[in-house]
């Protein structure tokens, strides 16, 4: 492996490294580093060595070196003595120039012409050095600001990332952008639920540009109303679209913000408002979490003071808001004054600033003593926006299943009009309808109530006041099994004619509730048998129509 030669650089070439990492370091271009390097080296020399000398620094790119010239140099005569003729830092040579040395360069140069004369810096005396260095360090900072200034202005109001430097003992941050430029975060504008660690990074937002500052120009804060702005158009993209409008935003960082809101009528009947909560409030609770839990209000703008100040007093509950001449009197109820002022004053403080105003809290009692006259009639309307009207989604959907369905019912009146006919036909059931109707129907019957319904005494009362039931007598009662026998036994003493027709009915009963079949096409279509229904009434309706 070959070993490293060593360069030795002139000073020309030293003043290219320089000027150039200068240039790099601050985001400034060569030209305007060597810029100040010329005119804080004439400033100097003028003040100590020549007044009449110019100084400038040039740059030779393709050698990458920078030159250093005085041009108001003078041509002057071979013979001119120099106070050290064999030394080239003589100082003098930085503003005469031999004849036959300007030839040279320009052979048709005369004496006592200027001439751009290469200087050497090193002649310089250290005295002056030090003025020039002092001055060019002055002079970067100043251009460097500006440079600053004209890049960041436009950036107000907006984030930039931003790493935590150092903590100062009144609690107000130094930070650096990625590009190396240095912020400051006063005390008053951290977020205190924002962890501040060294060496992190987080988003602040650029409040303002300053020159005319000491040290960093850059002022930035973690508790933007922008930072809000930011995420609530993103979280709620009516905004976005232009259905609502942010009015204004006023925030107490890591505590409470107040969001105004206002609709754009777009003429089709739309209300964008209850679209800011989302199902369940999700888009206010994710814009609370993105801001580190801090309580959201968003309260509804309106073109009357009045009103505007009702709504942004939000939670609390306000009676009425008088005008006068200082402002506005909020008047409440008393146990409603600790959420009309609020943790530290956050609520009235914020109400204040979102509406521009000035506002008093009073109690119902306060302004009944003060003779202030206020609409008593405590209307708690909403201050943020509306509930709309519940309606059952159930009715929606029902009638989702019936939409485009034509439903004819001219046969369904026909077929009723054939039922009612056959109806008015008599029956050998319709004596013993009568009987049942005038007695009462229980709601529903048991197993354990059957036997009670066809007992002996109900028999013999139908039995008696019923003559179609005769031909009960001619029924053989032998063509009945032993099993039915055992079912219902006579005691033969006891066996008179007036029984042996209630016998008869029993059996003739128990026959007709044995041959019984349950007709399933209602229960097929989802209709409950079992269902405990009344339909006394009904049949008493039916009973009039015919």
């Amino acid at each position: 492996m070959g070993k490293k030669v060593a360069v030795e650089l002139n000073a020309n070439q030293k003043w290219f490294i320089i000027a150039k990492g200068y240039s790099e370091k601050h985001q400034i271009s060569l030209e305007e580093t060597l810029g100040i390097f010329s005119f804080e080296t004439t400033k100097a020399v003028n003040k100590d060595i020549d007044p009449e000398a110019n100084i400038v620094f040039s740059l030779d790119l393709t050698n990458e070196e920078v030159l250093i010239h005085n041009l108001n140099g003078e041509v002057v005569e071979d013979d001119f003595e120099f106070e050290d003729s064999e030394e080239s830092s003589d100082i003098q040579r930085l503003s005469f120039i031999p004849l036959s040395e300007a030839k040279k360069v320009n052979p048709k140069v005369q004496e006592g012409e200027s001439f751009s004369i290469l200087i050497d810096f090193e002649m310089i005396p250290e005295k002056t050095k030090v003025a020039i260095k002092n001055g060019f360090f002055q002079n970067f900072k100043i251009t460097e600001k500006q440079k600053i200034y004209e890049r960041y202005l436009p950036l107000v109001g907006t984030k930039i990332k931003a790493e935590v430097l150092s903590r100062n003992s009144n609690g107000s941050y130094n930070l650096k952008f990625e590009d190396g430029v240095t912020a400051f975060l006063p005390a008053s504008k951290v977020n205190k639920k924002l962890d501040m660690n060294l060496g992190s990074y987080l988003d602040v937002y650029l409040e303002s540009v300053n020159p005319e500052n000491r040290l960093s120009i850059c002022e930035v804060t973690t508790d933007s109303p922008q930072q809000v702005r930011d995420i609530v158009t993103s979280e709620i993209p009516e905004i976005e679209e232009g259905l609502l409008e942010i009015v204004k935003i006023e925030r107490m960082p890591g505590v409470r913000t107040k969001i105004a809101l206002k609709a754009i009528d777009k003429g089709d009947g739309f209300d964008p408002f209850g679209s800011v909560f989302g199902e369940g409030a999700k888009r206010i609770l994710a814009i609370s979490e993105r801001l580190n839990g801090e309580k959201i209000e968003v309260i509804k703008y309106s073109d009357s003071p009045v009103e505007y100040v009702r709504n942004a007093l939000s939670p609390a509950k306000v009676v009425d808001v008088v005008e006068d001449k200082r402002g506005f009197i909020a008047i409440v109820d008393k146990e409603e004054m600790k959420n009309a002022i609020g943790k530290l004053g956050a609520n009235i403080d914020l109400a204040m600033k979102i509406t521009n105003s000035k506002i008093k809290i009073l109690t119902v009692e306060e302004a009944v003593e003060k003779d202030i006259e206020f609409n008593k009639v405590r209307a708690y309307e909403k201050p943020m926006f509306g509930k709309k009207p519940k309606h059952s989604t159930r009715d929606s959907r029902r009638n989702e299943y019936f939409k485009g369905i034509e439903i004819d019912m001219s046969e369904f009146s026909q077929d009723v009009a054939q039922f009612n006919e056959i109806q008015k036909s008599p029956s050998l059931d319709e004596q013993v309808n009568e009987v049942k109707k005038s007695a009462p129907r229980p709601k529903r019957i048991d197993g354990s109530e059957l036997d009670d319904l066809f007992s002996e005494e109900a028999l013999q009362f139908d039995l008696d006041n019923d003559t179609d039931y005769d031909f009960i007598d001619q029924i053989d009662f032998n063509d009945f099994d032993d099993e039915e026998d055992d079912d219902f036994d006579v005691d033969e003493n006891e066996n008179t004619e007036a029984e042996k027709p209630v016998v008869k009915a029993y059996k003739n009963a128990k026959v007709e509730l044995k041959d019984f079949k349950v007709d399933t096409d209602l229960a097929n279509y989802g209709l409950d048998l079992d269902l405990n229904l009344d339909l006394s009434g009904f049949e008493d309706d039916w009973d009039k129509k015919k």
